[in-house]
């Protein structure tokens, strides 16, 4: 019986990541070409504009059928396509095997009962988790072509972040990445202080454009980091048929070890989650280095943009640092009431962690809303204050933009859902990658602008997957604390 519901639960989530692939194939496609996607609701060929019906629609199995070509036009079909609908699928099992087959991250149940009865308890992290990496997917597959990152993608990240972990405190959640009291209420006040100038910023009216009448620049605000005009984009190179062999073969054989793991059908083979998750990100890692060779025309127009802006790029992160000043103090207030002693702290905490019981769900038998909360509160605004002191901090001492506000965004979203000691390491990480990555794609494409979406991804990925391993070297645990020092002015692992 416990081998037939991990079976339908491993093709259940095989199905929910290539379904949510799909998707993000026609997300990546339309919008930065400013294309709705609810006008057309179908999908359609970006050739010929013919519908796609649905027998032609299914993620992976019809681009097989059809041999890689549209039905009506007889144009190829982009590899790029059935590779986005596998690997979000392979990102599915890799996050299900890590937080409940394989059971390598603390904070999670680890019931005897399977996989039905963990996942009773702790969908929600996992849910939020899939949201996660589906955006970043998708916004990496976009910034690796146009250096565009799209805020929306991470405010539905965090969105989802901030609800997931506000159902999702059962007990055994308290070894997950927690905050502690002083840390999560500095942190929902300094959310307050973003609220603030969040409201401020909105009520503003909109600039008058002086010169002559024109359309307004539709790609500026859906873009912000990109001001300038722009001719639609060309299509994505399409990438080499082997990489839909890979994962495929990749995305097969997760699913058969997984299942063989959490049934025990072959007791002498261990089938480490290590080796299993390794694979899929050396496949990720090397799709990114094969994208970031393809020579483009918004290598030249992005290195063009961050060159013309130099001389006002320090006046523009000073007037950023200004608009956190709500923020910095509201936090700094939250923190004086933490550390001033009397009852007032101690009725604070007791709030915080002000319990519910609903008897009928497993997962809220031992329900704080406030406590989810706070911990997304935590990831969400020291992820955030790390990628904005790396921003402000490098653009003043090197005169030009360091570090794009998307990526930012990204950090801050990461860190709401995963926790912000994923996204400190993800950080470090992502330093290592990219340099790699731009050092095996140097001799095929010289431009000195490198999207750091993609790598960001990728090394968060890894960290969500090996967390507990890589937290537990000294190193690394010294390199939290302080990192929480000098944010928070304490010393915590959480």
């Amino acid at each position: 019986m416990l081998t037939l519901a991990t079976l339908w639960w491993l093709s259940f989530w095989t199905a929910v990541g290539l379904c949510v692939g799909s998707f993000l194939n026609a997300v990546i496609h339309r919008l930065p070409r400013q294309k709705s996607l609810r006008d057309p609701i179908w999908s359609f060929c970006p050739v010929c504009r013919h519908r796609i019906r649905w027998f032609d629609n299914l993620p992976v199995l019809s681009f097989v059928l059809l041999s890689g070509r549209c039905r009506h036009c007889g144009v190829p079909i982009s590899t790029r396509y059935p590779v986005i609908e596998m690997s979000m699928a392979l990102i599915v099992l890799m996050l299900v095997d890590s937080f409940f087959i394989g059971q390598v991250r603390t904070g999670l149940s680890t019931s005897v009962f399977g996989l039905t009865d963990r996942l009773s308890y702790d969908w929600p992290i996992l849910l939020a988790h899939i949201t996660l990496f589906a955006c970043l997917l998708s916004m990496s597959a976009i910034d690796l072509e146009h250096y565009w990152v799209d805020i929306r993608f991470t405010n539905l990240a965090t969105v989802v972040g901030f609800a997931c972990h506000a159902m999702w405190t059962p007990a055994h959640s308290r070894d997950w990445v927690r905050p502690s009291d002083t840390t999560a209420v500095v942190s929902l006040f300094a959310l307050a202080g973003l609220g603030i100038t969040w409201v401020v910023v909105a009520c503003q009216p909109p600039a008058d454009v002086e010169g002559d009448e024109q359309e307004p620049d539709e790609e500026a605000e859906v873009f912000p980091e990109v001001t300038r005009a722009r001719k639609p984009p060309p299509s994505l190179v399409s990438g080499p048929r082997a990489a839909g062999w890979v994962a495929g073969v990749l995305l097969l054989g997760t699913f058969v070890m997984l299942a063989l793991d959490e049934a025990n059908a072959v007791a002498s083979l261990e089938l480490r989650h290590t080796g299993r998750a390794l694979l899929p990100l050396l496949m990720f890692f090397f799709l990114i280095v094969w994208e970031s060779c393809a020579q483009r025309p918004s290598d030249i127009q992005i290195a063009e943009a961050i060159h013309q802006e130099r001389h006002t790029a320090r006046r523009m992160v000073l007037t950023e640092l200004v608009h956190f000043l709500p923020a910095i103090v509201t936090g700094a207030f939250g923190l004086w009431l933490m550390t001033r002693g009397g009852e007032i702290p101690e009725r604070i905490s007791s709030g915080l962690h002000a319990g519910a019981r609903i008897d009928g769900i497993a997962m809220m038998r031992n329900w704080s809303p406030l406590t989810g909360m706070a911990t997304a509160a935590s990831g969400y605004i020291i992820a955030g204050a790390l990628g904005w002191a790396v921003r402000i901090v490098f653009t003043l001492i090197l005169g030009k933009e360091a570090f794009g506000t998307g990526d930012i965004h990204l950090m801050s979203a990461a860190g709401c859902v995963a926790g912000w000691p994923v996204v400190v390491l993800g950080f470090f990480l992502t330093c290592v990658l990219a340099m790699a990555g731009w050092l095996i794609a140097l001799p095929f494409k010289k431009t000195r602008a490198l999207p750091l979406g993609p790598w960001l991804a990728i090394s968060l990925l890894a960290v969500v997957l090996y967390y507990d391993g890589i937290l537990s070297t000294p190193t690394v645990s010294r390199l939290i604390d302080a990192v929480q020092y000098l944010l928070l002015g304490q010393g915590s692992t959480s």
